[in-house]
């Protein structure tokens, strides 16, 4: 009998582009293949850096009921019922208005012709740059965490502009389709918050976790994890990671490529415990 089977085993996954495609739940690709994954006992936990309630519309579109992470590990998430959830905030976490605050009042003013706040933007092109419908731009919009931006500078301004972010214990991470800046956070933090409370009587070797991602903003769970899945991205970016082993490529994009990763990995995995 496998080994596996003893063990507590989770996958960590980002959402946009690694599980969904252009926003959306295939149910056809996903349903079935999560609902084994599930009477397998993988526990599943979505990191993205979506809102809140960009998730829980989701979830409850598709009857999805897991733990989830928001606005790039800023808050975390654990269902209650199919309808409610705990909720932690991340103690590095900054509120949106306060980080626009020191955007607009404290951060050198050279690099106002550089940044576009979203959020200032009109629907039409908030629409074009998020590839999100009209109905959930608002969605989008309402960040609680975090601040989306463009940037139109160029590369020196912009290590310039970032470590003058630091001096306000804030960053910018991009995330497939933009920069976000926001506290000194990451899906890291979300990764190492479920394990510790979702797995507390559970010494280190009786875990095994997966991370599947898609963009840069999803290196550090990518590289904690014990099994690494990247999803071709279609910017085509390399994500790159520290680790040497146990690092699978898709070749399709989400949310073939998921499926794909996951399956991979838990061969590996099945050769690994057997």
């Amino acid at each position: 009998m496998s080994i596996m089977q003893y063990k507590k085993k989770i996958i960590f996954t980002d959402l946009d582009e690694s599980l969904l495609k252009n926003n959306k739940f295939n149910s056809r690709v996903l349903g079935s293949f999560i609902k084994n994954l599930l009477i397998e006992n993988f526990s599943i936990i979505a990191i993205t850096s979506k809102t809140y309630l960009e998730v829980f519309d989701l979830f409850k579109e598709n009857s999805l009921n897991f733990p989830f992470s928001t606005e790039n590990g800023a808050a975390f998430y654990i269902p209650t019922n199919k309808n409610s959830y705990y909720k932690k905030t991340n103690s590095k976490a900054k509120e949106s208005t306060i980080i626009k605050e020191i955007l607009l009042k404290k951060i050198n003013k050279n690099y106002f012709k550089s940044i576009k706040l979203i959020e200032y933007l009109d629907t039409n092109k908030q629409m074009n740059i998020t590839k999100l419908s009209k109905a959930d731009i608002d969605k989008f919009i309402k960040r609680k965490y975090s601040v989306p931006i463009l940037w139109e500078g160029n590369n020196n301004l912009f290590q310039i502009f970032k470590n003058d972010l630091k001096k306000y214990n804030l960053k910018i991470v991009f995330g497939g389709k933009l920069w976000n800046i926001s506290g000194n956070h990451n899906k890291l933090d979300a990764f190492n918050f479920y394990l510790k409370e979702l797995c507390p009587k559970f010494i280190e070797d009786e875990i095994l976790t997966i991370a599947i991602g898609d963009s840069m903003n999803d290196i550090e769970m990518l590289n904690k994890a014990q099994y690494s899945g990247i999803v071709k991205n279609e910017s085509h970016i390399k994500i790159i990671l520290n680790k040497k082993k146990n690092i699978f490529y898709s070749n399709l994009s989400a949310p073939e490529g998921w499926v794909e990763v996951i399956k991979n990995i838990k061969n590996y995995m099945e050769k690994d415990y057997y």
